[in-house]
């Protein structure tokens, strides 16, 4: 349980700040089914990580379009790797609405949440701040020119004075952001394209209490 929601946290902090442009969330969406970006970087000033966001499927809950975003993390080590997928309305800033949630780590089993397990995740979710007050202390600090391997762009830096971050995002592109540092973290955009495809392909084993 421990590893799952420190998952999604993490998720949400790589997310969430990508969303953070023309008046911080106004104009924030979810890409479409396919679209996915790949970003190198290192956690915890150490750690060499590579990071892969994408869209792999969407359904329909209570008439309401739904989308599976995933977060595809590969370490150096077999043990640091993991794909945490998500069920979610509308922007990546929406993580604490998920409805459903499957993870697997490293070669073990894919395994699915729901019920009162994804309760708990939402609690955590919405305790962690970094959703809710994700436009508090967020200053547009202008456009600029910015490299990274997926190529140079031009693009407006925001400054989060709370969590003393810089993310740089380009408005209309899949995932906005091409770059954000912080204290401990820092990841560039290497690339990004259409036709994403579940890395997980066997059927998640259910897991969770009862209900939703």
């Amino acid at each position: 349980m421990r590893t799952s929601v420190a998952g999604v946290l993490s998720l949400s902090l790589l997310a969430a700040p990508a969303a953070a442009q023309n008046e911080c969330l106004k104009d924030a969406r979810m890409p479409d089914v396919g679209q996915w970006a790949e970003y190198e970087g290192v956690i915890n000033k150490k750690d060499p990580y590579t990071v892969r966001y994408a869209v792999v499927g969407s359904e329909e809950r209570e008439g309401k379009e739904m989308k599976w975003m995933e977060m595809r993390m590969t370490g150096k080590k077999k043990d640091q790797n993991m794909v945490y997928q998500v069920l979610t309305p509308g922007s990546p800033a929406e993580m604490d609405q998920v409805q459903e949630m499957v993870f697997k780590p490293g070669d073990k089993q894919a395994m699915k949440m729901n019920g009162m397990m994804m309760k708990m995740i939402r609690g955590q979710l919405k305790k962690n701040s970094a959703l809710s007050d994700l436009c508090e202390g967020t200053t547009p600090m202008g456009e600029e020119s910015v490299t990274v391997p997926a190529g140079t762009f031009k693009a407006t830096r925001f400054h989060n004075s709370k969590h003393q971050s810089d993310t740089w995002i380009v408005p209309g592109m899949a995932f906005f952001m091409v770059k954000s540092k912080g204290k401990d973290y820092e990841f560039n955009l290497a690339s990004s394209g259409d036709g994403a495809k579940s890395s997980i392909s066997e059927t998640a084993q259910e897991m969770g209490g009862p209900g939703k």
